[in-house]
């Protein structure tokens, strides 16, 4: 968390050259903060993880208008060849410029600055001090991402309303950057998971890049007929996707999941009760002593083989420090 802050507050020193970049990086880098604060939450307690938590929020807010004006024409440029295929590309060209046209209206130094003074206002408390955390306290916290992820996904998927998809593109990739973020200490469940659950939450934004520009295109005008029908099929097409890459990886229960981030730490018990029941009883205790000839040494016992270290189970884990995000 602390390294995503530095960056903010260093990019903040050249926002202005590129208003729109420095917008939607900065908004990446507050959902891996957020994600990070939310298994986190055992070592800040509720009220204290709510008030940073509400913060950082906040803080994003502040490049809303900027992060809106640049998003209907990446929503356009990811729908290019769809739109290419069925308007054709001059149609297609006429609407960036319609987009591009509201990205200039968007008053950029105005929402930087805001962004920019309201992080300096924090300085260098802006990421809060945390002690280690416990494994236990880990496995609480993915439990709760994955439970919000579920619960996200059965309202998105039994309505359909653009709101309920768009918070469950959130939830999914808040557990994907909490899975990757910590997949080294529950490898079995999280090595590959995080990589599924990143892939779910780009689906989902596709199918939030059809709302956007769907909504910009009302009162075109100018606009070829059948482009809303065609988006709203292409809609439909992505959502079954999107369910059936969601149910595989929230269909189980909670409480089913969550017993797989134990696997891990019952099989290292398991292998050291058999390591032992191996090992029998000590040769010392059992051997009867022989008689020494006379004249002669007793030999040197061999020197027993040092056993093969393992590594330690990360029992402590410092999510401010010890664990760097990356990119999801």
């Amino acid at each position: 968390m602390r390294g995503q802050a530095d960056k903010l507050n260093d990019e903040c020193a050249t926002a202005r050259e590129n208003a729109a970049a420095f917008a939607h990086k900065s908004r990446v880098r507050i959902k891996k903060i957020r994600a990070a604060l939310r298994l986190a939450r055992p070592m800040l307690g509720g009220k204290a993880w709510r008030t940073e938590n509400r913060w950082w929020r906040d803080a994003a807010r502040k490049l809303s208008d900027l992060r809106d004006a640049g998003t209907r024409l990446e929503a356009l440029d990811s729908l290019k060849p769809f739109l290419i295929a069925r308007i054709g590309s001059a149609m297609t060209r006429k609407l960036s410029e319609r987009f591009e046209k509201e990205q200039r209206a968007a008053d950029a130094g105005k929402a930087t600055d805001a962004f920019c003074k309201y992080l300096d206002k924090r300085g260098s408390k802006v990421i809060p001090r945390l002690t280690a955390g416990s494994r236990k306290g880990l496995a609480e916290a993915l439990a709760e991402g994955y439970r919000a992820s579920r619960r996200a996904m059965k309202a998105a998927l039994e309505t359909g309303e653009p709101e309920l998809l768009h918070e469950w593109r959130k939830q999914a990739k808040y557990h994907a950057l909490q899975a990757r973020l910590v997949r080294q200490a529950f490898p079995e469940a999280l090595e590959e998971r995080h990589i599924a659950a990143r892939d779910l939450a780009e689906l989902l934004g596709a199918v939030q890049d059809i709302e956007v520009v769907f909504d910009s295109i009302g009162d075109w005008q100018e606009g070829p007929e059948g482009l809303a029908d065609a988006l709203q099929a292409r809609r439909s097409e992505l959502i079954e996707e999107a369910r059936a890459a969601g149910e595989a990886l929230f269909g189980a229960r909670t409480r089913d999941w969550s017993k797989l981030l134990a696997r891990r730490k019952r099989r290292k018990a398991a292998v050291s009760r058999k390591a032992k029941s191996q090992a029998g009883p000590s040769r010392a205790k059992s051997a009867k002593a022989k008689p020494r000839k006379a004249g002669k040494a007793p030999r040197a016992a061999p020197t027993p083989a040092a056993p093969e270290q393992q590594p330690a189970p990360a029992d402590q884990l410092n999510i401010a420090h010890e664990m760097p995000i990356g990119n999801a």
